[in-house]
């Protein structure tokens, strides 16, 4: 992999939880510009969508809920992180509280996240799954995809077809499309924070090397510290993508394709907060004292580095580097169109991947409770500073941190995928019927190490000091602020793993088409054989660290050897009537099922000869059940234009999945959660211009609830507020100056324990400056008024006081970033 000097260049932390923005681009206010522009809108539904549907249909003739957001809106926005991105298409719910390393929990349609990640959306790059599965344990899909100045729009396929053209991607697929060269020129674009260290270089070229030939060449390189002040550089990342493009003719060409990446960014876990409690929920939050979620974090200068028993039993040091990612992808994609209709199409990917996940995680508790509770067989007497400008003074504030300091190294992730379709045509009298045969090939690997350490650490958002605990006699119990090695979670969580999933699916669609519907259905047939062995935590040991006996567990226990096979059908029939050129209806019913991969390990479900038990077998496929209903309308009003996408949903699925937060298992150890789900709701988006004025929505309302194994009724599902919603506008001052206004926000939502936080928005401004038509500069603001708004909920630290502590995700305060870009 390559390593370079990490050029300075902000990453704009700035519009943070506005993601959901879909930003029209304005143009020039003169009359033939703003007709250009709303050519441009106008011919938005004529997109030709690539994604998760048959090839060649424009989005107002697809019967699917697709989103396109092209590079200038996704660029207006300013996403400091991918899951912002992805709150710009409808039906997409996640909290954008995790930060630019990604480690999201990626919601859709109501259908909540029951541990982690995004089990039920996949992300795609130029059509192929960057990652199969996309909730591995410490290797969320959102980890190994970055937007870029490479990137040309991003598709949003939610249910129906996501299901039957993709595997592992019953809810939603999310495809990061190149640009391929079609339009000659390039940009460059620096952006650094103002008030904070963090600065970004972007840059792409593209265009012909000859007639037949194009070529496309971008990406970005960061450097800084970040909003969240951590007093030493968190981000630290470079991509590069290019692609060559030859074509045979009109239609046909042969791609080839690169990708290296090298990223650093940091994992937030949360800041605690004070809030109004009347024992169901909370209200009037605000920062704690000397941690305020909006500018600080638990990182730290003097926790940058710490010690771990690696997966070999011996000490070692790692960087508290947060999420790293190292990639090298090579693909290839074929299109040729035989003289009788006939199409191939065939796309490959071989990837080399690892990362890792190293973050001091965040949990309050009160010092009172600490001293006198027992630790390594010992009473807890007295709580020092262990590094720091207080290093050797007693420890006297009420609460601390005692979560764990996580490294998980993410050994392997690499994988090799190839998709291979043939089409055809195929007229019937006036209905031209298309039949496509496909078969899909992935192979994924999973390798792994964890290391979770039991930690102490002071309450801080301003470099938190590690603490030392002492016994009644005065005798040292920790190193550092390390009380365990890898036993934060107990011997379940120990882990050494190397698995391998090859998952096979051939899939077939016919299409039927004439001038006033359309007819669709398609079926997937997939076929995931598991491999590999996975370790557990050992018996505890002790290691000496500067005299200290710390109780150790390494994945030297019981082992799970895999060999088994699961295969599962997934469907979908759907239509759309054309009622004029600018209106279309349509409905849809879909079966879409997903594979659990990691998550079965060291849970009981796998048999001494690699084969699944009966509990392994009923959780080895969740399948996603929906039900849509939707309308695409475009046409004038007064003097401008609007266009507008209303989908009504209706879905369910089940899942069984092992999960490790003691949080959700009532305890260290980990549990199996076994549960039902259910949603019903409307997602939307709307575009409106008059004049030199544009305004966008975008919102989604679900009703979610859940039922949990055992029990006969249904509640509230956690993590799903009723609406998220974002307004954004623009207005053209003039043909050098744009300004733009936007709110994003949520009502309520509950946390796990049933605690209801308060609905809350954010508002965020831009001005854009073009002295020239090449050159532009442009100032983003992010939660103007530094409004205090937890969207990713966490749980009450302590009720007996008031106001009661909490802790929680705050959204960042408010945050402003310049830029300057110039284009060619």
């Amino acid at each position: 992999m390559f390593k370079q000097q990490k050029v300075s260049v902000a990453v704009r932390q700035v519009l943070l939880a506005s993601g959901l923005l879909v930003t029209v681009p304005v143009m020039a206010q003169d009359n033939s510009a703003a007709e250009a522009s709303k050519d441009k809108e106008e011919k938005a539904f004529e997109t030709i969508v690539v994604t998760g549907s048959v090839p060649g249909r424009t989005q107002i003739e697809s019967a699917i809920a697709v989103t396109t957001v092209d590079a200038e809106m996704i660029k207006d926005f300013q996403p400091s992180s991918e899951s912002e991105v992805f709150r710009m298409i409808p039906g997409i719910q996640v909290s954008g509280t995790a930060g630019p390393g990604g480690n999201s929990n990626i919601a859709v349609r109501g259908l909540p996240v029951a541990t982690g990640g995004s089990p039920f959306v996949q992300i795609q790059e130029d059509g192929l799954p960057t990652v199969l599965f996309g909730d591995m344990n410490f290797g969320n899909n959102d980890y190994w995809t970055r937007f870029d100045s490479s990137v040309d729009r991003v598709e949003g396929v939610r249910g129906g077809t996501a299901g039957t053209f993709s595997s592992q991607s019953p809810g939603a697929i999310i495809n990061y499309i190149s640009n391929y060269g079609e339009v000659e020129g390039g940009l460059l674009r620096l952006t650094t924070g103002l008030g904070y260290d963090e600065k970004k270089l972007d840059f792409r070229q593209g265009g012909a090397l000859s007639d037949n030939v194009n070529y496309h060449l971008g990406g970005y390189v960061k450097q800084g510290k970040g909003p969240l002040d951590a007093g030493f550089n968190v981000s630290e990342s470079a991509q590069i993508k290019a692609n060559l493009t030859k074509y045979f003719g009109d239609a046909n060409y042969v791609r080839f394709l690169v990708k290296v990446a090298d990223t650093q960014e940091p994992n937030y876990t949360g800041a605690p907060a004070l809030a109004d409690y009347d024992g169901h929920s909370f209200s009037n939050l605000r920062p704690y004292p000397g941690f305020d979620g909006r500018s600080q974090s638990n990182y730290s200068i003097h926790n940058q580095e710490f010690m771990i028993v690696n997966r070999s039993g011996d000490l070692e040091r790692v960087e508290m580097s947060g999420i790293t990612t190292e990639a090298l992808a090579l693909g290839n994609e074929l299109h040729y169109e035989f003289s009788n209709n006939l199409v191939l199409d065939n796309k490959m990917r071989w990837t080399d991947m690892s990362g890792g996940f190293t973050s001091p995680f965040l949990n309050v508790v009160s010092t009172s409770s600490v001293i006198g509770s027992s630790l390594n067989g010992a009473t807890v007497g007295s709580i020092r500073y262990a590094n720091g400008p207080l290093a050797g003074t007693l420890y006297d504030q009420d609460y601390l941190n005692n979560n764990t300091n996580v490294h998980t190294s993410m050994r392997d992730v690499g994988s090799f995928v190839n998709d291979l379709a043939l089409s055809k045509e195929y007229e019937l009298g006036d209905q031209l019927v298309t039949a496509r045969a496909g078969y899909f090939y992935m192979n994924q690997n999973i390798a792994s190490d964890w290391h979770t350490n039991r930690t102490f650490s002071e309450l801080s958002g301003n470099n938190p000091a590690m603490l030392e605990l002492f016994d009644t006699s005065g005798n040292q119990l920790t190193a550092n602020g390390i009380a365990g090695f890898n036993n934060n979670w107990g011997s379940c969580c120990a882990r050494d793993y190397d698995l391998a999933y090859t998952d096979t699916a051939p899939y077939l669609a016919l299409d039927l088409d004439n001038d006033l519907f359309t007819l669709d259905a398609s079926v997937r047939r997939d076929t995931v054989d598991a491999s590999g062995w996975a370790l557990s935590g050992g018996s505890e040991f002790s290691t000496l660290v500067s005299g200290v006996a710390i109780p150790t567990i390494i994945a030297n226990g019981s082992q799970e050897n895999l060999d088994y096979s699961v295969s599962y059908s997934s469907w979908t029939v759907g239509g759309l009537y054309k009622l004029n050129e600018d209106t279309s209806f349509f409905t849809r019913a879909s079966k879409g099922g997903r594979f659990n991969a990691d998550r079965q390990i060291a849970s009981g479900k796998i048999n001494a000869d690699g084969s699944l038990n009966q509990a392994g077998q009923t959780a080895a496929v969740d399948f996603v059940h929906q039900y849509e209903l939707g309308v695409k309308r475009r046409g004038d009003v007064l003097d401008g234009y609007y266009s507008l996408e209303l989908t009504l949903l209706k879905g369910d699925f089940k899942q069984s999945t092992y999960e490790l937060s003691a949080t959700l298992c009532g305890g260290a150890g980990g549990c199996v959660i076994d549960a039902e789900y259910k949603s019903q709701g409307a997602e939307i988006l709307g575009t409106l211009r008059l004049g030199d004025f544009s305004l966008v929505g975008n919102a989604t309302y679900s009703d979610a609830e859940k039922k949990s194994a055992g029990s006969s009724s249904w509640v509230r599902a956690d993590g799903i507020p009723d609406l998220i919603y974002t307004l954004s506008s623009n207005y053209h001052i003039n043909d050098q100056w744009i300004t733009g206004l936007n709110v994003t926000g949520q009502t309520t939502a509950i946390d796990g324990a049933g605690n209801e936080y308060p609905s809350n928005y954010t508002l965020g401004a831009n001005l854009k400056y073009s002295p020239t038509d090449n050159l532009q500069f442009g100032l983003q603001v992010y939660n103007l008024t530094d409004e205090f708004d937890i969207r990713g909920s966490g749980g009450v630290a302590d009720a007996s006081v008031s106001p009661t502590v909490i802790s929680g995700g705050p959204v960042i305060g408010r945050t402003v970033n310049l830029s300057v870009t110039l284009s060619y």
